[in-house]
């Protein structure tokens, strides 16, 4: 996407939805500048013209500047853990299971130590489409199809990435003090190593439950957060 908009523009219509490099000081402590590698562009402007950002904030989207880094170390799913107590549930780090059985926890997961959101803006809803909840993994990607060509966003609109999942989620709370996904389940096209992939969501105070689910798992507040 070519067209741009000044950052000073997007920041009225968006409110607390925007999640821009003054929040990220405030939140991770560091300079804006060194958190976008000198990339100083995505300090002052947004990659979506003027008439994108008014449909998706009319339909309830979060405009966000995501980093790869908190200045220190690369910010990937434990060290989010690491700099925000209660930012995901304690015991799904120590393992969850049954008798008889090897406990999964999220530290098992390869993309827990090493995954990183890539750097630049996206708009991405703060609760699941309607549309996509109650389905199984393949009858979503189905539905998130059918709600992109209807809403004019084929071909760009897709599923989260745990991390950015996990990244919107908790910086949005630690900017606001509102909890995302406190009743509802986003679901992610990050791999489990045993054939699943990853959930996320019902944001409690001792944080967010993070999950594995099999393709095959449907309920009413499990859908898609779709970005673009």
């Amino acid at each position: 996407m070519t067209a741009a908009t000044a950052l000073a523009e997007a920041r009225p219509l968006f409110g607390q939805d925007l999640l821009g490099p003054e929040e990220l000081r405030r939140v991770l402590g560091a300079d804006p500048h060194a958190l976008v590698g000198g990339d100083a562009r995505l300090l002052s402007e947004v990659p979506y013209d003027a008439a994108t950002l008014r449909a998706a904030h009319g339909r309830g989207e979060l405009l966000v500047l995501r980093v790869p880094t908190d200045g220190h170390a690369p910010l990937t799913t434990l060290r989010l853990r690491a700099r925000f107590p209660n930012a995901i549930q304690e015991k799904l780090m120590r393992g969850v299971g049954y008798q008889l059985k090897d406990e999964w926890t999220l530290e098992r997961e390869r993309f827990a130590a090493s995954a990183t959101c890539s750097l630049g803006w996206r708009l991405a809803f703060k609760a699941p489409i309607p549309a996509t909840c109650n389905l199984s993994y393949g009858l979503q990607d189905e539905a998130l199809g059918d709600y992109a060509a209807s809403a004019g966003l084929a071909g760009v609109l897709r599923r989260r990435s745990a991390i950015e999942i996990l990244y919107d989620t908790i910086l949005y709370e630690r900017a606001t003090g509102v909890r995302l996904l406190e009743r509802e389940w986003d679901w992610s096209d990050t791999p489990t190593a045993d054939g699943g992939f990853i959930t996320a969501g019902a944001f409690a105070p001792d944080g967010l439950s993070v999950l594995g689910y099999s393709r095959a798992v449907r309920f009413g507040t499990l859908g898609i957060c779709g970005q673009h």
